[in-house]
């Protein structure tokens, strides 16, 4: 016979005992699961296949995986881990009290985590339910000790009732809490029933309070016993019966109440039948005398019979009831009544008549009723109107009411999804501050009501700008921001487009100057140096003067350019082929895109419809958009795609020029149109050439424009009418 038993049998006979172990079993190694037994299996509702090699932690809930962790930890630190409670979710969505205790064990050769859970869940609810009893009990729980005659437990009521915290209590003895005389009562009598084997007693005592008033109590005690029998402790419950011992005055109170209520008060038996009724009753149905009315049927004074009968049911079913119906007066006339009914009983609890109280309602119903009818009215007006409105909290900033206005505007599918958005969900990087300032100030402090145009983006990924105004408001007793905006995008585009017109034409007229001024001198300048040049001189001076004419022609060039720019003079225009005139400008570009390794793709529409443009000036303007493209994808990276695309487009004829460029940065994009204004290197572009081509599109009843990213690439479209019919609009 082996003396040594070998690991492999060693972890045999454990998966033989863990599966008939009547708790939960589990091996846990590298934080996996390794093993688990069927009971395991059971308190889960897992399967086997579906949590071995899975992370142990998986199934404990959330809160109590920290502690699953830590003793885990320490128990393959060899620390000691004492046996801990937690929760597990189960596979069916439930979850579970466990207690587990782990210890470090070899598993196939490696050091692992052998746990044993005990579900604990039936026990976890039954204390959970006791403690929840005596924390809200209106009555004083207590344990008392026989031996010292000291608390081993006190409900928190008894600092409500005696004035003392569960501390101080447990420091007490009963004759602390007592007066002398009913502490002799409880001692002489506990005595006698220890004598006399009594298990439990009811006795009406004076306690003192801890601000040394006198309160009346009932305890009811019972004695526990210990194994052999004995009586160890008293457990007991302590009423304050000082509502009871006020009773008989408060009954003679309440009646003389009821009698001079001003809320109509009636009793009646079980059957309904009136057997008293107070003067405001009287009053409030139009009588004068109760043997008018004693012994008649509740259900008699009501406007429907069928209503009345169902809330008195409702009402002794319930041991109490609030409902509104309509009454019926003496004379017949109807007013709205609230009803508060309850069942009076007997002390042995047995029902004897029913109390009701009635308030005239009639006048709150026509207010809510106009409430109702005006709330109506407000929330059409305010879901009609298209000025967009939130309401904002002041503290989390989310929207708490909008209209269809505001959710169009935010780009919201309705009105819902756009309830608990946060305002700065649609405010731009760059302008939070300013907004957050905004917000802060402006609208939850100064309260100035003034408007503000900004910069959002909207649910669904627009830039957009609105006018917005804000005020301060209190909404369900929180400060809130009130605020007001309409959709201002394109009266934002049309002044940007007039603003740059009038610049344009502005610098147009100064160019058109300057041209015509600069044209007489040079004219002459170039005239006089070919005349010179023609005469018998030296070659350093006929060096020279060809230097100086052809300094001339390249300032009557650019004269030229500043004529062109300033449209004083007519375009001759005739109808044209777009693609046609594409195609000469890319003929004259070919050396160049070969030499810097341009690739153009060209998508011209073989359908495309003849433009009455001027062939040289449309000539003019893809030539200089053609060259921008070249100079910044040269720069960028030494070579680069250009793609040239012909289409119809919503009745007209859009041409793009898209290169793979840099890209143009946010702040540029909008000037790139402007006169003089280029990001070229000094000496590489006067910052007239898109200007230019801006102005001959204009005056062709076309449009120019740009889109473009940042290191994506920039593209020019360039919209032109068909056959010379003017493009109403502009982008």
């Amino acid at each position: 016979m082996r003396s040594v038993v070998s690991q492999t049998e060693i972890e045999d006979l454990f998966e033989i005992l863990g599966s008939n172990l009547p708790v939960g079993v589990c091996i846990i190694q590298d934080e996996k699961f390794r093993y688990i037994n069927p009971n395991f299996l059971i308190y889960t509702g897992y399967r086997e296949d579906e949590l071995l090699g899975k992370d142990f932690l998986t199934i404990v809930i959330p809160e109590d995986r920290e502690m699953a962790r830590e003793n885990a930890t320490k128990m393959l630190k060899e620390e000691p881990a004492s046996p801990y409670q937690f929760r597990v979710a189960c596979k069916d969505g439930s979850s579970k009290w466990v207690m587990g205790a782990v210890r470090s064990v070899q598993y196939h050769g490696r050091e692992a985590i052998l746990a044993i859970y005990m579900d604990i869940t039936e026990r976890k609810q039954a204390e959970e339910k006791y403690k929840i009893l005596a924390a809200h009990s209106a009555d004083i729980i207590y344990r008392l000790r026989l031996t010292d005659e000291h608390f081993s437990y006190v409900s928190p009521f008894v600092e409500h009732m005696l004035g003392y915290t569960v501390q101080e209590a447990l420091a007490l003895q009963p004759k602390d809490i007592l007066t002398p005389e009913s502490y002799e009562i409880q001692k002489r009598q506990m005595l006698e029933d220890l004598e006399n084997g009594v298990s439990q007693r009811t006795l009406q005592l004076d306690a003192v309070h801890k601000d040394g008033h006198i309160i009346p109590v009932e305890i009811h005690a019972n004695f526990i016993s210990d194994e052999t029998v004995q009586p160890v402790e008293i457990v007991g419950v302590v009423r304050d019966i000082t509502e009871r011992k006020q009773a008989e005055e408060g009954i003679r109170v309440f009646s003389d109440t009821i009698a001079s209520s001003i809320n109509a008060v009636a009793i009646a038996d079980l059957e309904g039948n009136l057997t008293h009724v107070n003067k405001s009753f009287l009053r409030m149905w139009g009588y004068d005398d109760e043997k008018e009315i004693l012994g008649k049927n509740v259900v008699e004074f009501w406007q429907v019979a069928e209503e009345a009968v169902e809330v008195m049911q409702k009402a002794l079913n319930k041991e109490g009831w609030v409902d509104e119906l309509a009454a019926k007066r003496k004379d017949g006339s109807i007013f709205d009544v609230q009803l508060s009914s309850s069942v009076v009983r007997d002390e042995a609890g047995r029902p004897i008549c029913r109390s009701c109280s009635y308030v005239d309602i009639t006048e709150r119903k026509q207010a809510e009723e106009a409430m109702r009818q005006s709330e109506e009215n407000y929330r059409a007006l305010f879901d009609s109107a298209v000025i967009g409105t939130i309401v904002l909290d002041a503290e989390t900033m989310k929207v708490l009411i909008a209209n269809q206005a505001a959710a169009k505007i935010l780009g919201f599918s309705s009105v819902e999804e756009a309830l608990k958005a946060d305002l700065f969900d649609f405010v731009l990087p760059e302008d939070k501050e300013r907004v957050s300032e905004l917000a802060e100030k402006a609208l939850f402090e100064q309260n100035a009501q003034l408007t503000y145009d900004l910069r959002i983006l909207t649910k669904d990924g627009r830039k957009i700008w609105i006018s917005a105004t804000g005020a301060k408001i209190v909404h369900q007793g929180r400060l809130a921001g009130l605020i007001s905006f309409t959709d201002i995008t394109e009266k934002k585009q049309q002044n940007e487009k007039f603003m740059l017109a009038d610049r344009l034409a502005s610098i147009g007229e100064l160019a058109a100057g300057a041209a015509h001024e600069l044209n007489n001198p040079l004219t002459s300048v170039i005239g006089f140096s070919q005349l010179l040049m023609e005469k018998d001189i030296s070659d350093d001076i006929r060096q020279d003067l060809t230097f100086i004419y052809s300094e001339a022609q390249r300032a009557a060039n650019i004269t030229k350019n500043l004529l062109a720019f300033a449209r004083k003079h007519k375009p001759v225009k005739r109808l044209n082929q777009i693609n046609d005139i594409i195609e000469d400008v890319l003929k004259l570009r070919t050396y160049e895109h070969k030499i810097h390794d341009i690739k153009v793709e060209k998508q011209l529409a073989p359908d495309l419809p003849e433009s009455m443009v001027d062939h040289f000036q449309m000539q003019q303007v893809f030539f200089n958009i053609v060259i921008n493209a070249e100079y910044f994808m040269t720069e960028a990276h030494d070579r680069g795609t250009l793609t040239i695309t012909t289409e119809n487009h919503n009745g007209t004829m859009r041409i793009s020029f898209a290169d793979d460029g840099p890209g143009i940065p946010l702040e540029n994009l909008s000037h790139i149109f402007n006169p003089f204004f280029t990001t070229k290197q000094t000496g590489k572009g006067t910052g007239l050439g898109l200007s230019i081509c801006h102005g001959v599109v204009s005056e062709h009843g076309g449009q120019i424009y740009a889109q473009s990213q940042p290191g994506e690439g920039t593209t020019i479209f360039v919209e032109l009418p068909i056959n010379g019919n003017h493009i109403e609009g502009m982008l």
